[in-house]
């Protein structure tokens, strides 16, 4: 029965999260945001999702680049790649999923052993550099990264777009579930 509130609470966080995001653009619709509406926005989500997963998304944003892939003929179907150098993942906007072991491990919960053959399943494993509180997640940096991104508009210079034919679309797109 102790866990009855958190449970409560993970069942409303994405709404919640969504909600974030809504107000805030609401107002970008209306005007340019002030520094406290950004602030307060960057404060709610970091009550929320936690102050570490959200400094970890700005600094991604700082460094990766956004590549947006479209389906000729269908530009209504999108996959995003975000990357730094040799390191990229691939993921679904608005969709909460992705392949990063952050993702696997404190957002899915799956267990060590099944994402990681070779660590024996009695061992206890943690990512390195996060924190306790960190351990259980809504999301990872890289999908709250891809939302900002969206919210934010970033840059030219680190966003561009590419229009696939229809099978190089499909390659990427499937490459997302592919393990």
């Amino acid at each position: 029965m102790d866990n009855q509130p958190e449970k409560i609470t993970n069942c409303f966080l994405p709404q919640l999260v969504d909600q974030i995001f809504d107000n805030l653009q609401r107002k970008v619709a209306i005007t340019t945001p002030t520094k406290e509406t950004r602030s307060q926005f960057f404060y709610d989500l970091s009550v929320l999702l936690g102050e570490e997963l959200v400094r970890r998304t700005l600094q991604l944003l700082d460094v990766y680049r956004f590549t947006y892939y479209y389906a000729k003929h269908r530009q209504n179907q999108c996959v995003v790649e975000l990357y730094k150098g040799t390191e990229y993942f691939r993921l679904l906007p608005k969709i909460n999923y992705c392949k990063c072991d952050f993702f696997q491990s404190y957002v899915l919960q799956l267990p060590t052993g099944l994402l990681y053959p070779d660590i024996p399943t009695s061992q206890e494993f943690e990512l390195a550099g996060w924190n306790e509180v960190s351990r259980q997640s809504y999301t990872c940096q890289h999908v709250l990264g891809l939302r900002l991104q969206q919210l934010l508009k970033l840059s030219d210079q680190k966003v561009n777009e590419k229009i696939l034919y229809p099978a190089e679309f499909r390659e990427i797109y499937l490459s997302i579930f592919e393990d």
